[in-house]
């Protein structure tokens, strides 16, 4: 062979540094983002509606209290979010982890404000449509939350009302500051438009889903649990949070661990070549986090978890997520991919 590779012996010999095929992450990423979009646009829609009749009454909320329509658009406003907040969670496992697409994390939906402080503050203020601006607020889907359920008592009128129209005054009857939630909901869904330009632009490499893999399947006790025992799910009344209160974590979870799902499948092929069995591990504990997930998540719509039985199921799911995690790595080292 006059001391050449062959084709063959070549694509042998660099077989395993070849590229994983991770289209697959990219249709899956891509067609969430669309879902996403279409619940922003018409949170927005609605949130436009809502300030056009606010403005009409001359920002007077006892008089926009008496007008039907404002319960139209704040019912339209909150199904736009209930569509939209569901979709990113079920890529943030995967924005989260991609350097290009990170930031994105922080304004959407994991960034603290100003005054929480810390390592992840959102890098905007909201500007309101009156000029009025709200220093680093905190994430977009937080803050449209706060104001459309009344969570955040600066972000709302101080009137009381029955948005979902049942003849009683409960959790999130009220109106909404029409400026902030306009300001919110114009900037969530800018910012989605962004992400999805900048999800279109990425190449995924196999650097990129090992390390959003190993960088968020741990989070499932210290993020996903830690939110969910200090909300209404578990704690009723006695709950101070004023995000992650209409959707439960464990929802959110169960769409986290679903795009970990997507991303492994596009490393399996890989992994499965150079050991078989610990491709099959990682499968098989990733199945066993989504069903447990899955099980918690049924059981939740018809019982109520104590602090002592959520603290318990913490301890057994970040168990999973932490062997996991390890063969995630092993699997990594397998192939010659640093992890950061």
């Amino acid at each position: 062979m006059n001391g050449k590779l062959t084709g063959l012996a070549l694509a042998l010999l660099l077989g395993t540094a070849q590229a994983a095929d991770l289209s697959g992450v990219k249709t899956y990423l891509s067609g969430k983002i669309s879902t996403q979009l279409a619940g922003t646009a018409a949170l927005k829609a609605a949130a436009d509606r809502y300030y056009d009749l606010a403005q009409k009454a001359g920002f007077d909320y006892a008089r926009l209290a008496r007008s039907t329509q404002a319960r139209g658009a704040l019912q339209q406003a909150r199904a736009g979010w209930q569509k939209a907040s569901p979709a990113y969670e079920d890529i943030e496992g995967i924005v989260a982890g991609v350097e290009d697409l990170s930031e994105f994390d922080l304004i959407l939906d994991a960034g603290t404000s100003a005054a929480e402080g810390g390592e992840d503050v959102v890098p905007f203020d909201l500007k309101l449509p009156s000029g009025r601006v709200l220093p680093k607020p905190g994430n977009l889907f937080g803050v449209s939350e706060g104001t459309l359920w009344g969570t955040v008592k600066a972000y709302g009128s101080g009137v009381r009302y029955d948005v979902d129209g049942d003849g009683r005054l409960n959790f999130g009857d009220q109106l909404p500051d029409a400026g902030v939630l306009k300001a919110a909901a114009d900037r969530l869904h800018s910012e989605s438009q962004r992400l999805q330009k900048a999800a279109q632009a990425w190449i995924p490499t196999r650097e990129d889903v090992f390390g959003a893999l190993v960088g968020n399947v741990p989070t499932v006790g210290p993020v996903f649990f830690e939110d969910w025992k200090t909300s209404p799910f578990v704690l009723g009344a006695r709950s101070q949070r004023k995000d992650f209160v209409v959707i439960s974590r464990l929802s959110d979870l169960r769409g986290n661990v679903a795009s970990w799902q997507a991303m492994y499948r596009g490393l399996s092929q890989d992994v499965k070549a150079r050991n078989a069995a610990l491709d099959g591990q990682i499968h098989s504990g990733m199945n066993e986090l989504a069903s447990l997930v899955d099980r918690l998540v049924a059981r939740e719509q018809t019982r109520h978890y104590s602090p002592e039985q959520a603290e318990a199921l913490q301890r057994e799911a970040q168990n999973r997520a932490t062997v996991i995690t390890g063969r995630l790595t092993q699997a990594a080292a397998l192939l010659g991919v640093k992890v950061q």
